[in-house]
């Protein structure tokens, strides 16, 4: 369910993470999808992952007991297609090394980079969960 508000809890996470740079633990990819998940509904994903890695080692150990789509499954729900997603879904892209959470902010998706946070093609998102 979502919040009577979260259009402006959204608008004010986004502005909060513009240009906050990337850190294992503090502004990562999982971390941004369960922030964006948090400002809309109330309730967060990764609440029992918070504050327990702040390496790449540390989250590769979190991601290793489960695979990310499973991970985000079990907390979201059943997958949907990313082209019916809407504002606060959550998809997932290939990020290179690994898969990268990313999350639909109105009519884009957008994934924390390095320096803050970046628009994502949509064709990029294979997998997609409704927030709520």
């Amino acid at each position: 369910m979502r919040l009577a508000n979260w259009r402006e809890n959204l608008e004010s996470l986004v502005q909060s993470r513009q240009a906050q740079p990337f850190g294992w633990g503090v502004s990562d990819c999982c971390l941004w999808a369960a922030d964006v998940v948090l400002a809309i509904t109330g309730r967060d994903p990764m609440a029992e992952y918070r504050g327990r890695y702040g390496t790449e080692r540390g989250a590769l150990r979190v991601m290793r007991r489960q695979r990310i789509e499973a991970l985000v499954s079990e907390r979201l729900g059943p997958q949907i297609s990313p082209r019916l997603a809407q504002p606060g879904d959550v998809g997932v892209i290939d990020g290179g090394k690994w898969p990268a959470l990313v999350a639909r902010v109105g009519g884009c998706w957008m994934a924390q980079g390095a320096h803050g946070l970046v628009v994502i093609e949509p064709s990029r998102v294979h997998a997609a969960w409704r927030c709520a």
